[in-house]
């Protein structure tokens, strides 16, 4: 256990509320249900107010502008707009200071480091809070700002990959390391690097969780889901953070367009979802590619073995990185995986999936020219087509019945295609959220993984 003498960053946001009884009773398809209509109607429209306002420099005209809502006097929202405006670039100077804290040429203090992390925690907790400023308005708002590629402009992009290897191995990258601090599992620090793919000086980032006597037996990389803020998602790993009891480093990357990585002007994973297939095909070349950089990164800085896993559309990006990478070096290659509440069938997600319908994509799609068939050509790029490189026995699936964000059918199919034996394979009823929120009260599929990691 953590020694209570240390200077310590304060125990991180957790699910553990769901443990036992009560988790039981309502992580059920029922709460997946409400769970949907709150992501879909409530989160992301208000959360795409919050981000026009974010970046309007505190101009009722400019956010009035962007949003274009005709018939609707807007004025009435110039103070949240200022408000709101004011609270980014304050929290944006939370980002700098914490950049500069961590990674900067001067050592900080432990206590230095705590102060930073505290401080840019309560300016991510204070971005979520904001988008309460506009539940007024949240009924006329669209949930993404959609700008759908069509199928001739995903061809005019994407169509090279379709004809070579579409996920080759990245050239190496400088990685940087933060400073360390103590957290509750043991030292904790981040890591960067410029992304080989994707916007210019995009950095790709992770949280690395040691475990506490800091010899590492093996390492998790661990992938989230779509539109997974950062305090959202530290809670919502809870469960993995916990496997550095066990003497497992718990690595936490950032994917595209999500965290720090988010563009101004939008809301995290939004580029993804609002460019329809094109946001899949981009975000999983950019993650994918990065997967084997984190991969190799844990390699040369332990003689241990790598596992990959994820949740929703980390998942979807594991699986794929899986397969990818029986054409990677062996320093880029995962000894074991886990998904968590995924598809093998992205056809199917795309126009049949509950998010996809409740965000309004499924018409939008359609009307850009996109069918299953017209998408049918894209599918290597947004699905594995081959097994993994990995035995069948050191893959390990979640799924739940009643999952209709990555349907379950496809997810079953992906297990039976790919052999994953009945040790291997949870099926539970449950849907997308209550399946992943289950793991804060029964983590078997994690300690599963972690067992087949760890096997000798």
């Amino acid at each position: 256990m953590p020694n209570a003498d240390l200077e310590r960053l304060p125990p991180s946001p957790n699910y553990r509320i769901l443990a036992g009884s009560y988790g039981k009773l309502i992580l059920r398809p029922w709460y997946d249900a409400m769970a949907l209509g709150i992501v879909a109607d409530w989160f992301c429209p208000l959360s795409r107010a919050w981000a026009v306002a974010s970046t309007s420099g505190g101009s009722i005209e400019k956010f009035s502008d962007e949003l274009a809502l005709p018939g609707l006097e807007l004025s009435r929202y110039a103070g949240a707009v200022r408000r709101v405006s004011a609270a980014y670039r304050a929290y944006k100077q939370r980002c700098d200071d914490w950049e500069s804290t961590f990674f900067g040429a001067e050592s900080s203090s432990q206590r230095e480091m705590i102060q930073a992390h505290v401080a840019l925690f309560e300016g991510e907790r204070g971005q979520l809070i904001g988008r309460r400023h506009f539940l007024a308005l949240r009924r006329y708002l669209p949930p993404l700002k959609r700008a759908i590629a069509t199928p001739e402009q995903v061809h005019e992009l994407q169509a090279p990959r379709l004809t070579e290897y579409p996920f080759p191995s990245p050239p190496d990258v400088e990685v940087t390391q933060s400073a360390s601090v103590q957290g509750e599992w043991g030292e904790e620090f981040h890591l960067k690097y410029h992304s080989p793919i994707g916007i210019a000086d995009d950095l790709a980032r992770a949280h690395v969780f040691m475990p506490e006597k800091g010899e590492v037996r093996g390492t998790f990389i661990f992938l989230h889901g779509v539109g997974l803020e950062p305090g959202i998602w530290d809670a919502l790993a809870y469960p993995a953070k916990a496997l550095t009891r066990q003497g497992i480093r718990v690595v936490l990357p950032t994917g595209p367009w999500h965290g720090k990585r988010t563009l101004d002007g939008f809301f995290g994973g939004e580029n993804i979802l609002r460019r329809g297939p094109l946001g899949f095909i981009e975000g999983f070349q950019a993650w994918v590619a990065e997967v084997a950089l984190w991969t190799r990164w844990a390699r040369s800085t332990a003689d241990a073995p790598v596992g990959l896993g994820g949740i929703s559309l980390g998942a979807l990006t594991a699986q794929l990185a899986s397969t990818a990478a029986m054409e990677w070096p062996e320093s880029d290659r995962s000894d074991a995986l886990v998904l968590l509440t995924t598809t093998g069938d992205m056809n199917v997600l795309a126009f049949e999936s509950g998010m996809v319908e409740k965000l309004h994509l499924i018409e939008g799609i359609q009307e850009r020219g996109w069918s299953p068939e017209t998408l049918k050509p894209w599918l290597p790029l947004l699905q594995p087509e081959e097994t993994p490189g990995l035995s069948p026995d050191k893959i390990v699936m979640l799924l739940g019945s009643a999952d209709r964000v990555t349907p379950f059918p496809g997810g079953k199919t992906l297990a039976e295609r790919w052999k994953i034996p009945d040790s291997n394979l949870f099926i539970r009823k449950q849907g997308h959220f209550s399946g992943a929120l289950g793991l804060s009260h029964d983590a078997a599929p994690l300690q599963r993984f972690a067992d087949l990691l760890l096997q000798p």
